[in-house]
């Protein structure tokens, strides 16, 4: 047994608690959320051109950093043209050898980041005379056991897929293994794994990993090679990449450089092995320096050439960088998709980037191309995931300072028009076929609230309540920071969708009463008091009898408490499986463990014990078994059983 594991199960106690009892957990702050800078300040911005300013300002920002985020080691690569202002290293790539990070040699994981090398290797191929753009990807898959189903008359396109618009579920199985040896070829986990296209292209952005593994797989197609093969060939060996690779596990000559990945417990840095990926092109398993990503960050700002190497003509970055997906039309400020690149304006800064996340790795790679300036950020713990977007805002806020003043106050009629904006609004980058909705529904939604003065709150697990101020009706600055929160409405005048400007690839449907974060938590916690009281009376009853003895309960009566005692057991026990395999979803996802296994059988007999229930319910009614009182605890605990168990299925935990 795990030496964690007395904390995991305080862990799943408190989201039970959690669930029942409060909307979110107070955490770690989603992208956003900067101060911004006063009208002033952009007279008196600092420049780069003062290296030792911009060094100073990065050390003292970085090491607070690690303090405040639990990080052990970070890197920072600030470029512009085709010089690099600044490489440096912080902390440590491994405490227990003391060996400190270096830009220049430390191999991290950068996660997600690594899809613009996917999406670079497309547009090349697009270059090419290959691939285009607006082709159905089916036409290139005609000799692959890979295809995308025809569920709606419009097909998926290479557009559609580096602008996360191609319509699939999120699914992550499949996704992650135990052991390299058990990774299949691209072509059989692709095809094996396929999500549901679950609406039609080009609709909404709804990030999908799936969708840029596949089209690494249509390139790797066209030119009738492997996609790793590929982008050294033609990517990383041209751009002087020479540390940069997808291999798993690493080379002899890279593996004695590569950055431990950690998680902050108890006080404490724990180490963890690398994560082994079975898609390389969602970028998950590519390693690299941050240099190295300092000279792919420069071809892209020179018009795809570092020195003497080309990788991409002008006008394939400039398609690359330019807008391809406006999420609303009503308000064109709001940040959308480029293709591959992820539109993340900041105090009127336009800036084109991507950022990656791993079970222990967060890095951020952010362009500003008008400015010919790049960052990357790399960070070696979970707590990174703040302090990179933390880091971009706060080097926009120095060197870039926004020039109007923020709202303070809400205008005139605000407080009718945020009350009919509030409610729960989920991502649709979420599962719609799988248990690993759960993970989706309760990490990805945001509860909207209207305060009396016209304000609205936002709440989410895992991120601190927001407030925002109304710009104009259906767009929302946030108060002390500067993100948007951006409002679509239908015919009628009611708002349908939620858009953040800070996170681009993400759009938010408003779900109905029914499946609101509020209903999920009333029922589960109606169902654990419940079925706590079943178990309760079923032990004490039994002791009770035997003090007074009293005679015992019919053959009828004994069956029918057993029948309620046994589901309510079973759904407890599903409830505590499910929320130990939340805790721990990347093993689940890499190899489902026999308790998750367990779990999946027991939901089925929990849900034909509870259609039992319902006719013993009516049986004790008939037969007048025990006293008025127990007959209607017995009907209102099988009622909750009833409610808990299509709150499960809301969850995909109980499908059906």
């Amino acid at each position: 047994m795990s030496s964690q594991h007395p904390l995991r199960l305080a862990v799943v106690l408190t989201l039970v608690l959690a669930l029942v009892s409060a909307p979110v957990l107070a955490g770690v702050p989603d992208p956003g959320g900067s101060s911004p800078a006063s009208a002033a300040a952009q007279l008196d911005a600092p420049g780069l051109d003062d290296r030792a300013g911009l060094e100073r300002w990065v050390d003292e920002t970085v090491a607070d950093q690690l303090e405040r985020h639990h990080v052990p080691g970070a890197a920072v690569v600030l470029v512009r043209g085709n010089e690099t202002l600044l490489a440096k290293g912080y902390g440590y790539a491994d405490l227990e050898a003391e060996r400190p990070v270096d830009a220049e040699t430390t191999v991290f994981s950068i996660g997600s980041t690594g899809k613009l090398v996917t999406w670079t290797a497309v547009m090349q191929g697009v270059e090419d005379g290959r691939l285009a753009l607006d082709r159905d990807v089916n036409d290139y898959l005609t000799d692959s056991a890979v295809s995308v189903p025809e569920t709606y008359p419009r097909p998926v396109t290479l557009e559609h897929l580096g602008t996360h618009t191609a319509g699939f579920e999120d699914v992550f199985t499949g996704m992650v293994a135990d052991d390299p040896a058990a990774i299949r070829s691209m072509e059989a986990t692709l095809a094996a794994q396929r999500p549901a296209r679950v609406r039609p292209p080009g609709e909404f952005v709804a990030y999908s990993n799936y969708g840029t593994a596949l089209a690494g797989h249509v390139l790797a197609e066209q030119y009738d090679t492997t996609f790793v093969e590929y982008v050294d060939e033609r990517i990383f060996t041209p751009l002087g990449m020479t540390d940069t690779t997808y291999a798993q596990p690493l080379s002899d000559r890279l593996e004695p450089r590569r950055a431990i990945g950690y998680t902050y417990v108890d006080g404490s840095y724990q180490p963890h092995d690398p994560v082994v990926w079975t898609l390389p092109p969602e970028g998950g398993s590519l390693r690299t320096t941050a240099t190295d990503m300092g000279r792919f960050a420069q071809a892209h700002l020179n018009d795809g050439t570092v020195d003497d190497a080309r990788i991409l003509s002008p006008d394939s970055v400039a398609e690359m960088h330019r807008r391809h997906v406006a999420r609303s039309t009503a308000v064109p400020e709001l940040n959308g998709m480029a293709y591959g690149f992820i539109e993340m304006d900041r105090n009127d800064e336009r800036i084109v980037g991507h950022w990656g996340t791993t079970p222990r790795f967060r890095s951020l790679l952010a362009l500003f191309p008008e400015r010919d300036v790049g960052l990357f950020v790399v960070y070696n713990a979970p707590g990174g995931h703040a302090a990179s977007f933390k880091f971009l805002d706060a080097f926009v806020d120095r060197y870039y300072p926004r020039s109007d003043d923020p709202l303070v106050e809400p205008p005139a009629g605000a407080a009718e028009r945020a009350a009919a904006l509030a409610g729960d609004y989920r991502s649709l980058t979420i599962s719609e076929s799988s248990w690993e909705r759960l993970l989706g529904v309760t990490t990805r939604t945001y509860t909207v609230g209207a305060t009396d003065d016209g304000s609205l709150t936002t709440r989410r697990l895992g991120e601190e309540t927001r407030t925002w101020v109304e710009r104009r009706p259906g767009v929302y600055e946030e108060r002390g920071g500067s993100d948007t929160l951006v409002f679509r409405f239908d015919d009628d005048g009611r708002a349908t969708h939620l858009f953040r400007d800070a996170f681009a690839p993400s759009t938010y449907e408003r779900v109905p009463c029914y499946e609101s974060l509020a209903v999920l938590q009333g029922v589960v916690g109606a169902g654990v008091v419940a079925f706590a009281s079943v178990l309760a009376l079923w032990v004490g009853g039994f002791a009770w009898r035997r003090l007074r003895d009293r005679d015992p309960p019919s053959e009828g009566e004994r069956a029918a408490r057993g029948l309620l005692g046994a589901v309510s057991l079973l759904w407890l026990v599903v409830l505590v499986v499910f929320l130990l395999a939340w805790l721990n979803f990347d093993a689940e996802a890499a190899s489902p463990s026999l308790a998750l296994q367990a779990g999946k059988v027991l939901r089925y007999v929990a849900l034909a014990g509870t259609v039992a229930a319902v006719g013993a319910a009516g049986l004790a009614w008939r037969e007048g078994y025990w006293t008025r009182p127990l007959r209607v605890h017995y009907a209102a605990v099988t009622l909750v059983a009833l409610l808990f168990a299509w709150q499960l299925y809301l969850l995909r935990v109980v499908p059906l």
